[in-house]
């Protein structure tokens, strides 16, 4: 490796917070590391200030797949190897302060003329001064409503640059699980950003990570922790949870160590909340460890099982959450969405699965959980390519159970309705078709996380093998009445 390649990796080492011996310089970005574009975008904005690059590498941002090319990048532009004449201390770039919000006068031009107002806290003021600051764009041009890319030219990098500013400015978290596709104007960010975006001497509380939708009348509360139960039945067995930093898998996590049982957490995307998730069990006396990987990568996969070979000697319980998929409609998803929804939600299961066996095998048996969708089986908007996944993962789950049998493992999917939390505000249209399926329950509310932990601890302890192969369904009677 060159000293040029070698200070990239431990930029993307600083900025992402991976260990080196995770950052392959030929492994993909974004398939094999989990690092998107706005994560990218940070990681360049880092880079520029190290090595003194322009604000445009004049590169396409699909050529910078892999760290190797990126450093080949910086070194077309420096001439230099793309090493740093002299490395600055580790530190996130801190540019000039952001003028104060009563000398930023909104836009004035093209569509901001429509009169729309500006947001509580006047966020967007802010928000339009600090991008004009990173971006070097007149404030006039900067649209609050104009997309982002299109209008201003303003890609996933460059936006990930801004994100880093307001991150070292404001203490926003890393990750705000807001998918790109729901932030296409400065407007749109400036509604993400508003709850942290605070003026000084304003105590506002922000929101938790990963907190799940208000509760009202029709949407109850969601589970607060308490304190450890006394009764731990799962003392001394040895759970792993794909896909458990946040959402779901987070609560199926901390539940049943909650109930005694040591925990492996796994996240891909959201490294940060997977980390969280295990120290918080650990807080609360448990045993957790988290272990970082992509189910939709063998290599992961194998490198994830090896740690709980080396550190638990064998698995019981292997509940299968982990899952990526495109919601749209069928004309706007591609081939590549099939792809990285198949590889995670089947492929990733199925060697997820060959994995678990024999470290099942050697404690006499287990228990495998998959997770579906009462979707798979009928029309749901949005739910064209999740659906026909999902029927894919119960398909799997039968064949499995026959297959695992004589090793005495016993696998069953749980197939719950729409769940209150972050990832069903994701749904496109959700407001509306949250109201729609709370009508269409028998109960007038849809399922809350903790309503499926407990069927999920349920059905790992209970001692009856015929019980294996079902696809169980907890949907409030959802899918008997009709989506």
């Amino acid at each position: 490796m060159t000293q040029a390649q070698a200070e990239v990796q431990g930029i993307f080492a600083e900025v992402t917070r991976y260990p080196l011996d995770v950052l392959d310089p030929n492994a993909h970005l974004e398939e094999d590391l989990g690092i998107d574009s706005v994560k990218l975008g940070e990681v360049f904005s880092v880079l520029r200030e190290r090595f003194s690059l322009p604000a445009e590498l004049g590169v396409p941002r699909e050529q910078l797949t892999s760290i190797a090319a990126v450093t080949a990048a910086i070194a077309s532009v420096t001439g230099k190897g793309g090493s740093a004449s002299a490395p600055a201390p580790v530190a996130a770039p801190v540019a000039a302060p952001i003028p104060a919000p009563a000398t930023v006068a909104p836009p004035a031009s093209g569509l901001a003329a429509t009169g729309a107002a500006l947001l509580p806290g006047d966020t967007e003021s802010q928000l339009i001064a600090l991008v004009a600051e990173v971006t070097r764009y007149p404030v006039d041009v900067l649209d609050p409503v104009a997309d982002l890319e299109e209008d201003l030219g303003i890609d996933s990098v460059k936006l990930g640059e801004v994100f880093s500013v307001v991150r070292e400015r404001y203490g926003v978290p890393t990750t705000l699980d807001t998918p790109r596709s729901e932030m296409r104007t400065l407007r749109d960010v400036a509604r993400v950003l508003q709850p942290y975006m605070r003026q000084p001497g304003d105590r506002r509380e922000t929101p938790a990570q990963g907190a799940s939708r208000p509760a009202t009348a029709a949407s109850p509360s969601t589970h607060t922790a308490a304190a450890p139960p006394p009764h731990r039945p799962f003392e001394g067995k040895v759970l792993f949870v794909s896909g458990s930093g946040r959402g779901l898998g987070r609560d199926i996590a901390t539940y049943l160590a909650d109930l005694g049982a040591s925990v492996v957490v796994n996240s891909f995307h959201s490294r940060p909340q997977g980390e969280q998730t295990a120290q918080e069990i650990r807080d609360r006396g448990g045993d957790a460890l988290h272990l970082w990987g992509s189910m939709a990568n063998p290599e992961h996969v194998d490198r994830i099982f090896d740690e709980i070979e080396a550190r638990y000697h064998g698995l019981d319980f292997l509940v299968a959450n982990a899952s990526n998929g495109m919601l749209a409609r069928l004309k706007d998803i591609t081939v590549k969405d099939w792809e990285k929804a198949y590889r995670t939600n089947v492929v990733g299961l199925h060697q997820c699965a060959l994995r678990a066996v024999p470290l099942m095998r050697t404690r006499g048996g287990g228990k495998i959980i998959t997770l579906s969708s009462p979707a798979a089986h009928g029309y749901v908007d949005y739910f064209g390519c999740m659906g026909t996944v999902k029927a894919a993962v119960e398909s799997l789950t039968k064949s499995m159970a026959i297959e695992f049998a004589p090793d005495n493992i016993q696998v069953n999917c749980v197939s719950p309705g729409p769940i209150y939390g972050e990832l069903l505000q994701k749904w496109p249209e959700s407001e509306r078709l949250i109201r729609q399926w709370e009508d269409n329950t028998a109960y007038s509310r849809l399922c809350e996380s903790r309503d499926v932990s407990h069927f999920i601890a349920y059905l790992l302890s209970e001692p009856v093998k015929l019980f294996t192969g079902s696809v169980l369904v907890l949907d409030g009677g959802i899918s008997s009445q009709g989506w």
